[in-house]
């Protein structure tokens, strides 16, 4: 990943490999109304809420738990 420009470059593609369960937390997430937008990063799903807020999200999360644990956490 560290060459990805040069490969790029030399016409040659490189994208993540997102699992199929990373990609159904992903579609779960996209449905979810407190969430605006998914995306797959570095091996981990991440979202952005309607409020700004990006949180990292595990296959096995529940979607509602997850976001008002970040914002309890975020709090103290």
């Amino acid at each position: 990943m560290r060459k990805r420009k040069e490969m790029k470059a030399a016409g040659h593609r490189l994208v993540d490999d997102v699992t199929a369960l990373n990609s159904a937390l992903m579609d779960r997430l996209s449905l979810h109304t407190a969430i605006e937008t998914t995306w797959f990063f570095n091996g981990s799903v991440f979202a952005l809420t309607k409020n700004q807020e990006r949180i990292k999200f595990d296959i096995h999360d529940n979607i509602n738990s997850g976001i008002s644990e970040y914002r309890e956490n975020r709090k103290k």
